[in-house]
């Protein structure tokens, strides 16, 4: 299940919330866990972004970047 990042508008707290995708679709509504404010906004997430290729796995445990030369993973 996914963890989606919300940062609070009235206390600036940042939280996680896990969510199904049909929950994320159908409007999800966090609620913060300090101020029980709803004045809360979706932060963009690594996983928002990462892509992977062929051989994304390797690069992720080896530390390599998308171009590796004998010296870097070598």
């Amino acid at each position: 299940m996914p963890i989606y990042i919300f940062n609070c508008e009235e206390c600036d707290e940042t939280f996680d919330v896990r969510a199904s995708f049909i929950e994320k679709e159908s409007g999800l509504h966090a609620e913060c866990p300090r101020c029980h404010s709803l004045l809360t906004r979706q932060m963009i997430t690594a996983g928002a972004i990462l892509r992977g290729g062929s051989n994304f796995g390797a690069r992720l445990s080896s530390g390599c970047g998308p171009n590796p030369t004998a010296g870097c993973c070598g």
